[in-house]
């Protein structure tokens, strides 16, 4: 009796908490999707160093779009330079996912970033997901014309990198519940509170990491067209 009890319980915290989360995205609809399968997908995306990215074979599955690494962009204050923006799609509240695959060197930290609220090249904030956790890595940062500023708190430890292995993204910002949390094949790696409610244009990159994204797609609740450029 106390076995199924215990069984009931656990099952009903799982429906709770699925129901939570159909709840809190319930209005989200995707916006945008690509899967870069064509040579015109880039002409979706601003990059900071465009010769450094291009549409190759081995996606998830048909083709993908391969980063080859840090180029001649230098970003004046620290922050990542290795920058894919959407171009258009303003957005305050959003789910991105993606597929994405280390495919370069294994240095000491590779990460991957997502950026969002971008107003401009200096001013912008970004999640960072990466093999190694301190002041200055794996955290959501904010950049406003300076350094990059952490918002959480320091981590004890980063993620682990499968070299050559698709692995899963999952970013989920709600500025009504003030919260950005950042999901790595399913589970929860970065949490913190998020006061910052601007909006701007989302994207996704590397401090240097070569790398390839498939299957990125944009939930939202509603967006705001915005042709300005970044670069």
């Amino acid at each position: 009796m106390k076995q199924l009890l215990l069984t009931s319980i656990i099952v009903f915290c799982l429906v709770m908490v699925a129901s939570g989360q159909t709840d809190t995205y319930k209005d989200y609809k995707v916006v945008y999707s690509q899967g870069f399968n064509k040579e015109s997908s880039t002409s979706d995306f601003e990059f900071s160093d465009a010769s450094k990215w291009l549409i190759s074979k081995n996606g998830k599955p048909g083709k993908t779009l391969k980063c080859l690494g840090k180029g001649d962009y230098e970003n004046m204050h620290e922050g990542p330079s290795v920058v894919a923006v959407l171009k258009d799609y303003e957005l305050k509240d959003f789910v991105v996912e993606m597929d994405v695959v280390q495919n370069g060197k294994d240095f000491s930290l590779l990460d991957f970033c997502i950026f969002f609220d971008i107003k401009d090249k200096n001013n912008y904030c970004y999640a960072q997901i990466a093999s190694k956790a301190d002041k200055k890595s794996h955290n959501v940062f904010a950049v406003s014309s300076d350094r990059p500023k952490r918002i959480g708190t320091v981590y004890e430890e980063g993620i682990i990198w499968q070299m050559n292995e698709w692995q899963h993204i999952r970013m989920e910002r709600n500025t009504s519940a003030k919260s950005i949390k950042v999901y790595f094949d399913g589970e929860l790696v970065l949490e913190v509170a998020d006061d910052m409610s601007a909006g701007g244009h989302i994207g996704f990159g590397s401090s240097h990491s070569a790398l390839k994204i498939d299957n990125f797609k944009v939930s939202a609740p509603f967006f705001e067209s915005n042709t300005k450029t970044i670069f």
